[in-house]
């Protein structure tokens, strides 16, 4: 990302409301971040849970079963609120990300959507009035953090495919576990920042059949610390 991108849509000065409203979903991509760079591991902050209309990124536990999503979990709360568990709240009523330099890439690019190349503020956007009046100005910025965010949903289909299909091929009756798959994600994007974007498919399948085996306790995510 340039340096005008990181800074466009800092949310200084914003009390957070999306972030006790929204659930945040989040890709492979948004989660090997946040594991390298907050040294987590993936299930103390993610949560899953089944779609209800199958999806490109909808990840597999058994056949035949439900795809499953992945967002960020809930911190808990007051009743009718969801907070973020990353949101901190300070002094003064004042709201902050606490993992902002590695938010996902739906809140990097929060409330902007792209329509046939077109720039504009989602309709439902929480933002107070007038946050977003000088768009003009960061439009360059504000689209390559979508277009970015659209190559990583692209990827993030490639590395969930590796993993249904060697799912869907498998013959446990038990199935797999969520902290089997998100072990094969961390893993699966450690091999794809270390290898040549050709031989990244037949890497992922090989990578995904080592899991072909359910077993007992939870394999090691190589980067949770």
């Amino acid at each position: 990302m340039s340096s005008e991108s990181s800074n466009v849509g800092s949310c200084l000065g914003c009390s957070g409301y999306c972030c006790t409203v929204y659930t945040v979903p989040v890709i492979g991509y948004d989660v090997w971040r946040i594991v390298q760079g907050q040294r987590l591991a993936p299930m103390l902050f993610l949560r899953y849970e089944p779609e209800h209309t199958p999806t490109d990124i909808g990840f597999l536990l058994q056949t035949p079963g439900p795809t499953y999503g992945l967002a960020l979990s809930h911190a808990p709360a007051r009743p009718n609120t969801h907070p973020c568990v990353f949101l901190v709240h300070l002094r003064g009523g004042v709201y902050r990300c606490g993992i902002y330099a590695d938010r996902p890439l739906a809140c990097q690019t929060y409330p902007m959507r792209l329509n046939d190349d077109h720039l504009f503020v989602r309709g439902d956007a929480l933002c107070p009035p007038g946050s977003w009046a000088n768009l003009e100005r960061g439009q360059a910025a504000w689209r390559e953090r979508l277009l970015h965010r659209q190559a990583e949903w692209r990827r993030y289909g490639e590395v969930v495919k590796a993993w249904n299909t060697m799912v869907s091929a498998s013959n446990s009756q038990e199935g797999f576990r969520p902290d089997e798959y998100l072990a094969y994600l961390v893993n699966a994007y450690d091999l794809i920042s270390s290898v040549p974007a050709a031989e990244v498919a037949a890497r992922l399948a090989s990578l995904a059949r080592g899991y072909a085996q359910p077993i007992a306790e939870p394999r090691a995510i190589d980067h949770a610390g």
